[in-house]
């Protein structure tokens, strides 16, 4: 076998090997891919963790999101921040904890969990949208919330490798990096992802998005949830770099999916973008 194929083998391999994902994460993914999830379920998930509850407790008295008092449970926590970032931000401190992305200088972590939070809340947002409302809207979250799984992993696993392919601006357009990560290291990270969801067994509604939620022209199973998670990726990445993004008239026609929708919920993102960044600076560190 050529020498690039047999690094390419190796390092798939690598993938299907890694150890499984805590229980507790384990337990936070299905929850995530359930309907109807109530607080005082996830308070309880949380809970059984006293870093994780100490972590999410620390982020909610932050002085951005702090009131005039200090809470001391989940519950509060997730009162005060909302049941969907404490979600996000509880599986992104348990994947980081899992993992370690910080071996790749070029990797900017703040960025990362901004695009992953606020894609995935653009996702769930605008899923009842598309197509008169045919998608699930914790589907639709939890998809786009994964999206970039990949690049963790590759980082952990390949850290000067990947060190190459996000340098300059590899990390803002995803089939940059992609095409980057394939020259670096034979495969990118949406394979990786792909590898990753199977491995973890992840809804293949979301190992789908995983797998091609940059390809525009993607018409394969899933294709409306694909669409969706692509088109937010584009507007999150916009919103970290504080930047106009306008999906093309021919995607919006396709999902069904109304401009004035898209606006109304960017501009929510837009007016709370610093909270969302102090969130994301808590989860990336150390």
């Amino acid at each position: 076998m050529p020498e690039r194929l047999d690094t390419k083998a190796g390092r798939i391999r690598r993938l299907q090997d890694l150890p499984p994902l805590p229980q507790v994460a384990d337990s936070l993914l299905r929850e995530l891919a359930a309907d109807g999830a109530a607080i005082g379920q996830l308070a309880d998930l949380i809970g059984t963790e006293p870093a994780l509850t100490a972590r999410v407790i620390g982020v909610a008295n932050t002085a951005y999101f702090g009131g005039s008092r200090q809470v001391f449970s989940v519950q509060a926590a997730i009162s005060r921040l909302g049941l969907n970032m404490v979600r996000g931000l509880a599986l992104g401190l348990l994947i980081n904890d899992h993992l370690s992305p910080r071996r790749c200088r070029s990797l900017d972590l703040d960025r990362y969990w901004f695009v992953s939070m606020v894609g995935a809340r653009l996702a769930r947002e605008l899923s009842r949208y598309v197509e008169s409302g045919t998608l699930a809207a914790d589907q639709a979250y939890l998809s786009a919330l994964l999206r970039q799984l990949g690049v963790i992993v590759l980082c952990d696993l390949e850290p000067q490798g990947m060190d190459k392919a996000l340098a300059g601006n590899g990390q803002d357009d995803a089939r940059v990096m992609a095409a980057r990560a394939q020259r670096e290291l034979g495969l990118d990270h949406h394979m990786a992802g792909r590898i990753l969801a199977e491995r973890w067994h992840l809804p293949a509604e979301a190992a789908t998005a995983m797998r091609h939620y940059a390809d525009p022209g993607y018409r394969g199973d899933h294709q409306l949830l694909v669409g969706l998670v692509g088109v937010c990726d584009t507007l999150a990445e916009s919103l970290f770099d504080q930047v106009e993004a306008c999906p093309t008239v021919e995607i919006l026609d396709r999902l069904d999916l109304p401009a004035s929708a898209v606006d109304k919920v960017v501009e929510v993102c837009r007016e709370q973008r610093d909270a969302i960044v102090a969130a994301s600076r808590q989860m990336s560190a150390p």
